[in-house]
């Protein structure tokens, strides 16, 4: 990294954007790392268990077009900085929470309040930085959120096992606040800077903005990035991926107690640890080929998503059989890698075939099926589990193996419907690039 020139804003804003990233992912993953404790306090089953993630995703799923609107028509690191700010607090309630009902109510707010930061988040990096480095600015984005999943799985694990399962949900709070501060203090951008820079680009002259406002706007908007081919084609393999995905991180903990002789705490331990292992390799070994490809193929970032996904996946189909865990662990590695290398291509290719002033809208409309999908995935792979009980230490228990080997699946589906999208790339960007000129100013 030392050697690649970052332009004019420096590795600062990627750094700090993939702290954004970090802080929510380590948030969402405590619960994780803390749910058998809290399903044998409150007492609820797997498929009730599944709903805690399902509510944060739905609630997600309902802010996430008017957190597009908003990222493609406000000051972005000030939306980003009162999203932080928030977080410290909610989990603070979280950790207060007398019932069910309630903890289920708090973790709705939360995924609302994480869904608001990802357009602006992805936006503000394509304007950071030039195409010749976005592999690696998003790269860094994309490792960040999957390094602070199993963190955050195997923190809470830890704080849950000294302390309890309601202290775990009070150690975001301080260093979300900071990175509050900071973000606020950033220099936003001009929508689409780094496209094509040119002298004007120097002194944030000649600004490109809209000045379309208001509901119609935002289905406007909506029906413009739907009409965009390679969007589409992002937008149902991103979906696939992410339902199938969400499910696996959120059992993952159970899986490894429940199907190996590592026990509760070492099961979540387990599970972090190779997550952090494929994330590091995968996601920074598919940013460098992005960056190294792009020239040499044409979609080269779906390219590497396609391959790397499916073959990820059909490793990590094969470790849901009942195999020796010095084949497990190993070969999970791997197969987290290959699923993981694939996503910072995704997102590049993503804010490459829309205008500047439409990547947060962008960014929500594929967010918006990808959330729908993965809210319905915990519990269904719950209910699933449910089907094939087994004995675990004297209790029935899900047998989420089973669970596992059918919905991993869903992984090569996701593959196909991207390396089939790769043939309207060039056309897309094209018109991408040409409307640059059309957008008008809009003064915040």
């Amino acid at each position: 990294m030392a050697n690649v020139d970052w332009g004019r804003y420096g590795r600062r804003p990627a750094m700090l954007l993939a702290g954004v990233a970090f802080i929510d992912a380590v948030d969402r993953s405590i619960l994780p790392g803390v749910l058998t404790r809290v399903q044998d306090d409150f007492g609820f089953s797997d498929f009730r268990a599944g709903l805690l993630s399902t509510a944060a995703v739905f609630a997600g799923f309902l802010v996430v077009l008017p957190s597009g609107y908003a990222a493609d028509r406000f000051k972005r690191t000030r939306v980003i900085a009162l999203v932080l700010a928030s977080w410290g607090a909610i989990s603070a309630v979280n950790a207060a929470v007398q019932n069910y009902g309630q903890f289920l109510g708090v973790r709705a707010v939360l995924g609302a309040g994480e869904t608001i930061d990802n357009p602006a988040s992805q936006s503000l990096m394509a304007d950071y930085y030039a195409p010749e480095v976005r592999g690696r600015a998003f790269g860094l984005q994309r490792i960040a959120p999957i390094v602070g999943g199993p963190i955050g799985i195997g923190l809470g694990a830890l704080v849950a096992k000294f302390f309890g399962w309601r202290a775990a949900f009070l150690i975001v709070g301080v260093p979300g606040s900071i990175l509050a501060l900071t973000m606020s203090r950033m220099i936003e951008p001009r929508r689409g800077e780094s496209d094509h820079p040119t002298a004007a680009d120097e002194d944030h002259s000649s600004p490109i903005e809209t000045d379309r406002r208001g509901a119609r706007a935002l289905l406007a908007d909506v029906r413009e990035v739907l009409r965009i081919k390679t969007v589409r084609s992002l937008m149902i393999g991103t979906a696939i991926a992410a339902g199938a995905t969400q499910g696996l991180a959120f059992w993952a903990p159970a899986f490894y107690e429940r199907h190996s002789t590592l026990g509760r705490d070492g099961g979540a331990g387990a599970a972090a640890g190779l997550i952090l292992v494929g994330a590091l390799l995968g996601t920074w070994a598919g940013a460098l080929a992005i960056d190294r490809l792009r020239d040499r193929y044409e979609g080269a970032p779906m390219l590497i998503a396609a391959v790397t996904t499916f073959v990820g996946g059909v490793l990590l189909w094969l470790t849901f059989f009942p195999v020796p865990l010095w084949f497990r662990l190993p070969v999970q590695v791997v197969g987290v890698a290959g699923i993981v290398a694939g996503l910072p291509g995704l997102t590049v290719m993503l804010v490459e075939v829309v205008p500047p002033t439409m990547r947060g809208i962008a960014a929500s409309v594929t967010g918006f099926l990808a959330a729908l999908v993965a809210a319905a995935s915990p519990p269904v792979v719950g209910l699933l589990a449910d089907q094939f009980k087994f004995n675990v230490n004297g209790e029935l228990k899900g047998h989420v193996a089973n669970a596992f080997l059918i919905v991993t699946p869903l992984v090569w589906v996701a593959a196909v419907v991207v390396w089939r999208g790769r043939r309207y790339v060039t056309a897309d960007i094209d018109r991408a690039t040409a409307s640059r000129g059309s957008t008008v100013t809009d003064p915040r």
